[in-house]
C-alpha cells in the first residue's frame, strides 16, 4: 500500500492542476460537495480495504502456491506485459459484471453516483469490492504468475485509469482504438441511452470492442453523469450501502424464491414484469443533486476532508508499525468520522446565507 500513500498527494495535485486548466478556459468541472464527497468516498474504501482488503492477496497466494501451473521468470519483459493484458481482460469481466448483475452493482455503483465527472470522481472507489474482485483474478494465479507480478501490474491498471476522468482532453484519434480514453470513459459514466453499459475497459479498450460493449462519444449528445437512481446525498456511507439496502427491500418483498434470487443476480434493470425495465433517458428531466450549505460548513467540510487525507497518509506509514486491533479502531474510527463529514452536508439546514454549488459555491 505504500505506492499508494506517495500517489495520493500526486492526485491531489493533479486535481487542483485541473481545476486551473478548467478556470483558465472559463468552464466548470467541479462543484466543492460533490468533490469531497468524492474525495471522502475514496479515503473511505481506502481504510476499509486496510480492513478486509488483503483477503484478495492471501487468497492470491494460497491459490498460486498449491496450484500455480507455470513458473514465470520476473525479469522477463513479456512475464510483465503478459500478466498485465491478462488481468486487464479480468479486469473487464468485473467491470462488466458490476455492472450486469446487481450485488455486483450495488458495490460498483458508488463510483458512478457523481453526476460530475472529473479527477476527483477517479477517487470515488468502492469500499466493498474487495469481496468479489479476487475471485476474477484466480486465473492469473493459475498461471502461476507470483503474487508480486500480480500487485504491481494491478496498481498499473488502478493508476492508469486516473487520468482518463477528465472533460478537459477531446477526443485521440486512434488511440481510441486501442486504450482507455477520457472520451470512451465519459460515455462509460454517462446515464444517457447510448452510454449504458459501455466501455467496461481499464487500460485497454479493444476488449469492448471484441465483445460488443464499445461505443464512441456523440458530439450531438455530450454524456450526462451519474445513475438513473440517484442517491442525493453527501454521506459516503450511505452511497456504499444504499443499493444493498434497496436489494434487501426487494427480496423481502418479493413472493417467491426465483424472484429473490432475480433481484440478487439479475440485471439491475430487471423487475418481475419486466426482464428489462430500464426506462429511456430523458436529458430535459435532470437536475443536478444539491443542498444549500453556510460558508462556515463547507470550510468545516473542506477541513475535515483536508485533515482525512492526512491521516490517510499517516495510516499508509504507520500500519507496518502497529498491532492489528490498534489498525482496525484506527481505520473504523476514520470511516466514522468521513461518514460524519458526508452527513452533514447533507442535512444541513442551517440559518443564515448558504452557499450552493449550482451558483457561486463552485470548487
Amino acid at each position: 500500500m505504500k505506492p499508494i500513500a506517495f500517489a495520493v498527494p500526486v492526485f491531489f495535485v493533479l486535481i487542483l492542476f485541473e481545476l486551473w486548466v478548467a478556470h483558465s478556459r472559463g468552464v466548470s468541472v467541479y462543484r466543492l460537495k460533490d468533490s469531497l464527497t468524492s474525495i471522502n468516498v475514496g479515503m473511505m474504501s481506502e481504510f476499509s480495504k486496510a480492513i478486509g482488503g488483503l483477503i484478495s492477496l492471501v487468497m492470491y497466494t494460497l491459490i498460486t502456491d498449491r496450484f500455480g501451473a507455470f513458473t514465470w521468470d520476473v525479469s522477463n519483459p513479456m512475464t510483465w506485459i503478459s500478466a498485465l493484458l491478462l488481468y486487464d481482460f479480468c479486469y473487464y469481466w468485473v467491470h462488466r459484471t458490476g455492472h450486469e448483475i446487481n450485488i455486483m452493482w450495488a458495490s460498483h455503483v458508488v463510483h458512478h453516483s457523481s453526476e460530475e465527472f472529473n479527477l476527483s470522481t477517479a477517487l470515488r472507489q468502492s469500499s466493498t469490492g474487495f469481496l468479489f474482485r479476487w475471485i476474477f483474478y484466480i486465473p492469473l494465479a493459475l498461471l502461476g504468475y507470483p503474487i508480486q507480478v500480480f500487485v504491481v501490474v494491478g496498481l498499473i491498471d488502478f493508476l492508469y485509469q486516473f487520468w482518463v476522468h477528465t472533460q478537459l482532453v477531446g477526443k485521440l484519434g486512434w488511440l481510441e482504438y486501442v486504450v482507455v480514453t477520457p472520451s470512451n470513459h465519459r460515455v462509460h459514466h454517462g446515464q444517457n441511452d447510448y452510454c449504458i453499459d459501455k466501455n467496461y475497459g481499464g487500460v485497454f479498450s479493444f476488449w469492448d470492442r471484441m465483445f460488443g460493449t464499445y461505443a464512441d462519444e456523440r458530439d450531438d449528445e455530450k454524456p450526462i453523469y451519474g445513475i438513473r437512481k440517484p442517491i442525493e446525498s453527501w454521506n459516503p456511507l450511505w452511497a456504499n450501502l444504499h443499493h444493498f439496502v434497496q436489494i434487501w427491500q426487494q427480496v423481502k418483498l418479493a413472493e417467491n424464491w426465483r424472484h429473490r434470487l432475480m433481484h440478487i443476480f439479475a440485471k439491475p434493470s430487471w423487475t418481475p414484469e419486466k426482464e428489462d425495465a430500464t426506462e429511456a433517458f430523458k436529458a430535459q428531466h435532470f437536475s443536478r443533486f444539491d443542498t444549500p450549505a453556510t460558508s462556515g460548513l463547507l470550510k468545516f467540510a473542506f477541513i475535515g476532508t483536508i485533515l482525512g487525507s492526512v491521516l490517510l497518509m499517516v495510516y499508509f506509514y504507520l500500519q507496518s508499525r502497529l498491532p492489528q486491533p490498534v489498525r482496525i479502531g484506527y481505520c473504523v474510527v476514520m470511516i466514522l468520522v468521513i461518514a460524519g463529514i458526508g452527513w452533514r452536508m447533507t442535512q444541513a439546514r442551517d440559518q443564515g446565507p448558504a452557499l450552493s454549488d449550482a451558483g457561486h459555491g463552485h470548487a
